[in-house]
Formats: structure tokens, C-alpha cells, sequence
């Protein structure tokens, strides 16, 4: 009996120890333990498409002239090619809802940067690092050291890597502060303002900043190296060997040494010749855009991505069919809208605007509002009709037709006879690809605006 009593005494001790040991690595709030049990199931997943997320910040994911960038997305773009994929890139810039995702199943790939402790990995299925970088500090130029107080670095909203003050000037006056609801962006423009001393950056993200701030300059290294990797889905055992094989052979290669010359260093023309415009509009059209798509209840900057797409905000396009201005709006619909080959620009976006909502009203009843935009961009491509048949293919085999991801499968089905002959189906054959590949050009390219533009 003393020995039962004793054995449950001590389980009870260990217990109580590995609880109070997550607690002090800060990983309980991580997520609920029913989502973390869930990913213990290994099954193989056979998929032709890579869903990803990445969390927004300048060096992953940027628009640049009106192309959509970035070190993460463009190695991610790079990786399906070779592996004969299709991706989809999705971006998020709440980094609690980026830790909610990362015990889910909905994405393959999750690129965003946390603490990999003990716990996580126990958890986590990481793949082999895609970069390398560590923290510094952030300064105003022509700072004067104050030998006589303590210094505070201040460090956003999640960020855990490892500090270290011991090669710093005066180590022990040196403190951490942490803001839980501020952005890297957030605290750059504080330090900017004087309000603060010294921010806490990672290097790839320092160096992409900068160019935005004439004033601040980088400080001292104060921390080790850390990998940065991404999250996979442990169901995708075979899909994920494949990402660390690609991982591992494309470091060896000249697309990667561009990539880190693009991305990663000081001297990179697209850094300097991008970020140093943050303030710049996305075209000069943008106050009759935001006019027109107001008056109209639209997002304008969804409308001057599909302009960016169709013309690249050129004003005198003339297309193939007849498509012409800077909406490549085709004849018979310029007319529909009282437009001719001498109407002004203006003109021309205002009846482009009043196409687009009525594109929208079309889906509106029909499909999930959080998706709609996926069919009007089709439509503005296709035409609704195509649109509206991959809808009803897609509701007669009891597929999700009121989301894009699985509509558009049935608008490539379009060019297969078995399909386009379908009694039910109105506009006849259609080779869906170019719009499928449009549709998602023209919302990576939105996210991007929406992100980056107020609305």
C-alpha cells in the first residue's frame, strides 16, 4: 500500500513538473490540445495542388511595379514549378492567426518564423531550412550612447529569437521590451519619431526596411543564427520528402544565390528601388479609382489590379479581339456603356468600374462573399457565362460551388468533351487554364494592395 501511495506521489510530482515546464516556455497558448493530438495521425496525402500561407512582411511578399515578389513566395513559385505542381499562396499578417494555423491541416506549407523549442517540435513537422538569419538592433544615425541609464530594445509583437547584450557597450544596462500588439513596421516608425532607441530586427527583414528610413541605421549583431524553415502537414509524407530533397539540391544552385542577392543584400536594386517608393501611389489613376469603385461599393484596390492585369495601367492598349484602354474592355461591352475609342481615361474607368459591379452582381447571391471577387476576376477574363458553367457542373456532381478552389477545376474541365457537351452547360467549350492562372495573378496582386494600400 505505502508503495502504491509513493508511485502515485511521485506521478503526481512529474506531472506537475512537465506542466510547470510548458508554462515557462510560454507554449500552452500555442493551441487547444485536441488540434495539436490531431496531427499525431500520419496519412498520406496525394494532392497536384500546394496550398501555402506566409506571413506577410517586406522580404516574403511584396508587389513590385505591379508584379507580386518576395524571397518566400518566389522560392514557394520556384518549388512547384520543379516539382510539377500547381500553387496556391495565401498571406497572412496577424501573427495569432498565423500560430492558430500552424496546428491546423489547411495549408502544406506555412511560412512564418516562431520559437522552435523542445515543445514545438514534438508537435511540428519542420522542413529543412530555406534561409538563415539572426536579430541586430535598429538606431537612429549620430545616436549618442547614454552611459548613464538603461538601454531598452524593443522587439514586436511574437518575436522569440535568442539575445545576447554581452558584446554590446555596458552589456548589463541593457533590458528587452516586448509589445505584443506592434509590428516590426509599427516600432521602426516609433524609433523614427524619437520614441524610442532601439528596435530589436532580424537582418533579412533590417535590410529590406531600411531603404524607407533615411534616419536609422543598423546596429550591432546581438544574437546567434537561427534556420528559418516552414511548417509542413505531417499527412503529407511523400509531398514533404519532396520539399526537403528540393531544399536541400536548390541552395546549390544559381536561382538561389539570385535569390539571396535579390532579397538578402544591402545593395539589392529591387529593394532600393521598390521600398524606397512606400508611399507612392499604385498608379497615378488611383483617386478616380477609388472614386469610381466607391460610388459603385467595390474595393478599388481589386479594380486596379484587374487594371494592372489587363493593361498595366496603359491608356491606349488596343488587345486581341478589339480590346481596347486602359480596362481592355472588348467592343461590344465598350458600347454597352456608352465608351468610344476617343472617351477619356476617366471615362473609360468609370465604365470599367460599372462593368465590374456588374459582374459582381451577378455572384453575389451565388456564391460565398469571402470568395466573390475569385469570380468576378474569372468573369472579367471569360466572360460569366464560362463562370456560371463551371458553377452548375460543379453543383451537379455535389462539389463546393459556391467557393473558387473547387469551381475552377470545372472550368479546366471545360475543354473535355464529356463536359463542355453536358446538357446543362450553356456557353459550350472553353480552355479554362488562362483564366484559372489570371484569377489568381490578379488576387495575389490584391492581397498585396490590400496590405500594403489603405482602403
Amino acid at each position: 500500500m505505502k508503495k502504491k501511495i509513493i508511485g502515485e506521489i511521485l506521478f503526481a510530482v512529474a506531472s506537475g513538473v512537465l506542466l510547470l515546464s510548458l508554462f515557462l516556455h510560454g507554449r500552452l497558448d500555442y493551441a487547444p490540445l485536441p488540434k495539436i493530438i490531431k496531427h499525431e495521425k500520419k496519412v498520406e496525402k496525394s494532392c497536384d495542388t500546394i496550398k501555402a500561407l506566409i506571413f506577410y512582411h517586406a522580404a516574403d511578399y511584396l508587389v513590385y511595379h505591379g508584379q507580386v515578389i518576395g524571397f518566400q513566395y518566389e522560392m514557394i513559385k520556384q518549388m512547384g514549378k520543379d516539382l510539377k505542381k500547381t500553387v496556391e499562396i495565401s498571406i497572412e499578417a496577424d501573427p495569432d492567426k498565423m500560430m492558430n494555423t500552424v496546428f491546423t491541416d489547411e495549408y502544406d506549407i506555412i511560412g512564418f518564423d516562431f520559437d522552435k523549442n523542445f515543445f514545438s517540435p514534438m508537435y511540428l513537422t519542420l522542413s529543412e531550412p530555406h534561409s538563415f538569419s539572426y536579430p541586430i538592433i535598429l538606431m537612429r544615425k549620430n545616436m549618442v550612447f547614454d552611459s548613464t541609464g538603461t538601454h531598452i530594445v524593443h522587439t514586436p509583437s511574437k518575436y522569440n529569437q535568442k539575445l545576447d547584450f554581452q558584446n554590446l557597450e555596458m552589456p548589463n544596462t541593457w533590458r528587452q521590451q516586448e509589445h505584443t500588439d506592434m509590428t516590426e513596421e509599427d516600432l521602426i516608425e516609433m524609433l523614427e519619431d524619437t520614441l524610442i532607441d532601439y528596435v530589436v530586427c532580424n537582418h533579412n527583414v533590417a535590410i529590406t526596411l531600411l531603404p524607407f528610413y533615411k534616419d536609422l541605421v543598423m546596429g550591432p549583431r546581438i544574437g546567434p543564427d537561427f534556420p528559418r524553415t516552414w511548417v509542413l502537414n505531417p499527412k503529407n509524407i511523400s509531398l514533404n520528402d519532396s520539399i526537403n530533397d528540393w531544399l536541400t539540391h536548390v541552395k546549390e544552385t544559381k536561382f538561389y544565390e539570385k535569390m539571396c542577392l535579390r532579397y538578402f543584400s544591402q545593395h539589392s536594386q529591387i529593394i532600393h528601388n521598390s521600398f524606397g517608393q512606400k508611399r507612392n501611389n499604385i498608379s497615378t489613376y488611383d483617386k478616380c479609382i477609388q472614386k469610381a469603385s466607391e460610388h459603385y461599393g467595390l474595393d478599388w484596390r481589386f479594380v486596379s489590379s484587374i487594371i494592372y492585369q489587363e493593361s498595366h495601367f496603359c491608356t491606349d492598349v488596343l488587345g486581341i479581339g478589339g480590346s481596347y484602354g486602359i480596362m481592355q474592355m472588348m467592343p461590344v461591352t465598350y458600347e454597352r456603356y456608352g465608351l468610344t475609342d476617343t472617351s477619356t481615361v476617366e471615362e473609360q474607368i468609370w465604365g470599367g468600374v460599372k462593368y465590374i459591379k456588374f459582374l459582381y452582381n451577378i455572384f453575389v447571391n451565388k456564391v460565398d462573399t469571402s470568395d466573390i471577387y475569385y469570380f468576378v476576376a474569372g468573369s472579367y477574363n471569360s466572360g460569366p457565362g464560362h463562370i456560371l458553367d463551371a458553377i452548375t457542373l460543379c453543383k451537379k456532381y455535389e462539389g463546393d460551388y459556391e467557393h473558387w478552389e473547387s469551381v475552377k477545376e470545372y472550368l479546366l474541365l471545360k475543354s473535355h468533351k464529356d463536359y463542355y457537351s453536358d446538357p446543362d452547360v450553356k456557353c459550350g467549350y472553353y480552355p479554362g487554364k488562362h483564366t484559372v492562372n489570371y484569377v489568381q495573378e490578379v488576387m495575389d496582386r490584391y492581397n498585396g494592395y490590400k496590405l500594403t494600400k489603405k482602403e
